[in-house]
């Protein structure tokens, strides 16, 4: 029972962190933490094949002592039936009957060891997944050196994308040209390919056709994840972990000082916050940032992008479903972290739109077609 226990417990931690870091792993990739996470996956994968293996010792040993007394218990009972048969106590037909219901008597046990061999083919079955997931990932193609996005303009000449198995283009000849330090805003209907263009800068998505250029060398020639050091992207709904509050703000940057872990808490609009928590930072938070409001959650992923103190800044419609109030409160943090800095910003309402140098609207691809 101890050993079953502590199984499940350590499975519970192993799933919800495994969980956890799957649905947070585009937050993980673009702040450069994926890598991090795999020793600590590690761990946990670890310490659930020790606990696994005694219950497995246990589980194989329980179940030769149950058969090896179901089936000694069952001998005796045809030795002894057999015996009153020989001398006339027992006549032919309840001898019969005792025999068959023996081994039925002991079913319930040989049915637990037979559960602990299913437990032990899930297990193998688990294995060979892990097979699979531990493939090495083939090794990447030369790249060039990263531009600096505060020294060189964004180009995006003529992209298009158009996703696997989709006829109509997610975004179609789009051209934009963003100088640095400037703030583009984008915005139009949905499913005009908005969030595609957040992608390809990102560098999750290569573009079908076009290009974006970084002070005149193409994107997908440049090592993704140096380029995704060089920028922070604050998604709709961003993804806090479970984990403490200064945990999840030094996620981009965990090396930051104090001094600038308070600058970007101040300039974020936390302060106040943290002061209501019980344990300021250090207060856990549940996962996806379960404690805090949408807007709370909002201003901690802008803190943790100001704390990456990059040159780059990608802000995926950041006031959405926010209230009048909690929008505006985002929008000044917004300006602040935006000065000085090239920010690529999709949104539909015009308070956020007004802190832009320029506004592009693009148009849905089926109805431009």
């Amino acid at each position: 029972r101890q050993h079953t226990d502590r199984q499940l417990r350590t499975l519970q931690s192993l799933s919800g962190h495994f969980l956890d870091v799957v649905a947070g792993l585009t937050t993980l990739k673009v702040f450069g933490r994926s890598k991090a996470q795999v020793e600590t996956v590690r761990r946990v994968t670890d310490r659930y094949r020790r606990t696994t293996m005694a219950t497995l010792r246990l589980a194989f040993l329980s179940s030769l002592v149950l058969e090896l007394f179901a089936s000694v218990a069952v001998a005796l009972v045809a030795v002894s039936v057999g015996l009153r048969l020989l001398y006339g106590h027992l006549d032919l037909a309840t001898s019969l009957f005792v025999l068959i219901l023996a081994p039925e008597s002991y079913l319930p046990l040989r049915l637990v060891g037979a559960n602990y061999h299913a437990s032990a083919e899930g297990l193998s079955a688990a294995e060979q997944v892990f097979e699979v997931l531990d493939e090495p990932v083939p090794p990447p193609v030369e790249a060039k050196s990263v531009p600096d996005p505060a020294a060189n303009s964004l180009v995006v000449e003529g992209l298009g994308v158009t996703y696997p198995g989709r006829r109509q283009p997610a975004l179609d000849c789009i051209s934009l040209h963003i100088a640095p330090g400037q703030v583009l805003g984008v915005t139009g209907p949905n499913g005009c390919g908005k969030s595609t263009l957040l992608a390809v800068l990102l560098g999750f998505v290569t573009p079908t056709r076009g290009s974006v250029m970084v002070g005149g060398t193409d994107l997908t020639t440049i090592d993704p994840d140096e380029w995704r050091a060089r920028l922070a992207w604050v998604p709709q709904r961003p993804h806090l972990f479970a984990g403490s509050l200064e945990e999840n703000l030094r996620l981009g940057n965990p090396a930051a000082s104090v001094e600038a872990l308070r600058d970007a808490v101040t300039q974020a609009g936390l302060s106040d916050l943290i002061a209501s928590l019980p344990e300021g930072l250090d207060t856990t938070l549940g996962e996806r940032g379960a404690r805090l409001s949408a807007g709370e959650r909002q201003r901690v992923a802008i803190a943790r992008a100001l704390l990456r103190d990059v040159p780059l800044l990608l802000l995926d419609e950041p006031t959405a479903h926010l209230d009048g109030v909690t929008e505006a409160e985002v929008i000044e943090a917004v300006r602040r972290f935006a000065h000085g800095r090239t920010v690529v910003v999709v949104a539909h309402r015009s308070p956020l739109l007004a802190l832009c140098d320029q506004v592009v609207s693009l148009a849905s691809p089926r109805a431009a077609a």
